[in-house]
């Protein structure tokens, strides 16, 4: 994790609110030195421009769900640890609404690097729901094999269209509910 010091955390802090509650086309950066209490030009010298602090915020929200989705709560099953899985993951995009939703829909249409960027932690991100799935449908007893990277995407797609609806709709869901459903409607569990 790329540890940061001083105004320039603050910074990253402060567009992680801003970030989250209005995604990156949104945000500005005067509004982002305004929040600060800094003039813009002490913004630039910390950063050269939104998009590096928009990766900053995004390295760090990326980092802190990992670690949500790597953490192992005492669940014993493989079922069980894709449920918390699921459920960890909804947590944390109804708190990062609009961080989830840049992952899936408002990027800047212009920049490649950032998009690049994006790809490569989304990729970061189903590596660990690939893996609980390769364990789940090794355990399970059904007729035809199923492909965990497939199994892994449609997940994502599922809850973050939760996410989303949430986001957009500000109509909420309970995680713990909407997580047993998701890993039951994959027959994987039961809800």
């Amino acid at each position: 994790m790329n540890v940061l010091c001083g105004t320039k955390q603050q910074a990253v802090d402060a567009a992680r609110r801003l970030f989250s509650d209005r995604g990156y086309l949104g945000v500005s950066m005067s509004e982002i030195a305004s929040r600060l209490g800094i003039t813009k030009a002490a913004l630039y010298y910390h950063f050269s421009g939104k998009r590096e602090i928009y990766q900053s915020v995004l390295e760090e929200a990326l980092t802190d769900l990992r670690g949500l989705l790597d953490a192992d709560d005492g669940e014993t099953s493989p079922s069980e640890r894709l449920g918390h899985m699921v459920r960890s993951y909804l947590e944390f995009g109804i708190h990062e609404r609009n961080l989830i939703n840049a992952l899936v829909v408002k990027l800047p249409p212009s920049d490649d690097s950032l998009r690049e960027f994006v790809c490569s932690a989304w990729k970061e991100i189903l590596d660990p729901f690939t893996r609980v799935l390769d364990e789940v449908l090794a355990s399970s007893r059904l007729s035809a094999p199923l492909d965990s990277t497939l199994m892994a995407t449609m997940l994502t797609a599922m809850m973050d269209g939760f996410i989303l609806r949430n986001s957009l709709l500000g109509s909420g869901f309970d995680p713990d509910r909407v997580s047993r459903e998701i890993v039951a409607s994959l027959g994987l569990g039961t809800a």
